[in-house]
């Protein structure tokens, strides 16, 4: 969006130039240029350019085509405005060069091309058809043939347009992914940072809540203890100090996975990894919904426990969208140099705005006290910090597919 107002900016700009232009012109050759057609032709920018005006007040994205067709048309009129105003001769020719440039800035490498094939035939039909103005007409051509100083400009102009194309356009390409590289640091950097305040609260949590969970299960012990003493009449208590203990273990348990994942993988020496091995502490009944592929190389080494608990939150989530026990596929392969885990699921699939968002630290789809939106967060960091990344498919209906990925060969 920010794109094309820009794009609109400037072609304020060329229309308020294109009316000044031919206005000094009627001034100095007030007997020669054509008045009428050549405010017809700014008039056709003018309309455009407030239809693109309209066009970007709509809500919805741009389409991609737009800045290109628009480029396009704004060379159509200027060699409309070139014919009527001497042809090759008029020295404002050199106005093709700033939408081959433009072309090369503001789309890619083939709307360049285009614009320089565009503006250069522009260029050349202008040789042949045109208004002759007399007082631009210093060099003239008869019989069909043209001077040379006409045929050198022509070349001159290809080769330029061509130049412009191809430098302007790889600088361009250049930036841009050097802007993406930037932006991917900056929110790989964020995430580092709230990983951090992750395993800073996580500490803070873990150390005030260590005693009084501690005494909570004692004394739920000992309150399971006099029921037996009881006997039958101390079953309700028994049950009470038993609901009592899960609770404990369950709040250990999310204390344990806001410290123990969230800290360094680079802490965790690196194993040889036995794929089959992954599977290790997985229930039965969550092995047997398992459909595994596993290369018959072996992994290498590896931050083995990092990597098995990246794999069971992906696990955790697959299972959870998978309705009716439905089967879940665990992929590995190696592909240019990096090992690729891939857990797909055929459940009910996410949502744009949710899989957007997938991934952010405490987000989360699920019930109060089902989940706490860490394990896509912590198994992306984990990915990358090995150098590797978490990648998200999913569409309504159509399941959900997760991709880890990480470097062959990691060095401790």
């Amino acid at each position: 969006m920010a794109l094309m107002i820009w794009l609109l900016r400037l072609r304020w700009v060329m229309v308020a130039g294109q009316l000044s232009g031919i206005l000094a012109g009627r001034w100095l050759l007030p007997e020669e240029l054509r008045l009428v057609p050549l405010l017809t032709l700014v008039g056709l920018g003018l309309l455009s350019n407030v239809l693109l005006a309209l066009q970007l007040r709509r809500p919805g994205p741009v389409p991609e085509l737009l800045p290109g067709l628009l480029l396009a048309l704004d060379a159509l009129l200027l060699t409309g405005l070139l014919y009527l105003s001497g042809g090759p001769s008029n020295p404002f020719t050199a106005i093709y060069l700033v939408q081959v440039t433009l072309a090369a800035v503001v789309m890619r490498g083939f709307w360049a091309w285009g614009l320089c094939i565009l503006s250069t035939l522009g260029f050349l039909l202008l040789f042949f058809f045109n208004v002759h103005i007399h007082s631009l007409m210093q060099m003239s051509h008869e019989a069909g043939v043209f001077s040379l100083h006409l045929l050198g400009m022509l070349a001159a102009f290809a080769i330029t347009a061509a130049l412009i194309a191809t430098f302007v356009g790889r600088v361009s390409v250049a930036l841009r992914r050097r802007e993406e590289e930037v932006l991917a640091l900056r929110d790989q950097a964020a995430r580092q940072a709230r990983l951090a305040s992750l395993a800073t609260l996580a500490a803070g949590v873990a150390h005030e809540l260590a005693t009084p969970l501690g005494t909570i299960a004692v004394a739920a012990g000992e309150l399971q203890h006099a029921a037996h003493v009881l006997g039958p009449s101390g079953t309700a208590l028994d049950a009470d100090a038993v609901l009592i203990r899960k609770e404990v273990r369950r709040c250990r348990d999310i204390l344990d996975q806001l410290a123990d994942p969230s800290g360094a993988t680079f802490g965790e020496d690196l194993k040889p990894l036995v794929w089959t091995g992954l599977l290790t502490g997985l229930p039965e009944d969550v092995k047997s919904r398992l459909h595994c592929t596993f290369p018959e190389e072996p992994g290498g080494l590896a931050p083995v426990k990092g990597l098995a608990r990246s794999l069971r939150a992906l696990l955790a989530n697959a299972l959870e969208a998978s309705p009716d026990q439905g089967p879940i596929d665990l992929d590995v392969r190696k592909e240019a140099g990096r090992w690729l885990l891939r857990v797909t699921d055929r459940g009910r699939g996410m949502p744009p705005e949710v899989l957007a968002r997938a991934g952010e630290p405490f987000f989360t789809t699920k019930g109060t006290g089902e989940g706490m939106g860490l394990g896509l967060f912590l198994a992306r960091t984990f990915a990358e910090q090995l150098g590797g990344e978490l990648t998200l498919a999913s569409s309504l209906g159509g399941g959900t597919q997760a991709e880890l990925s990480w470097p062959e060969a990691l060095h401790g």
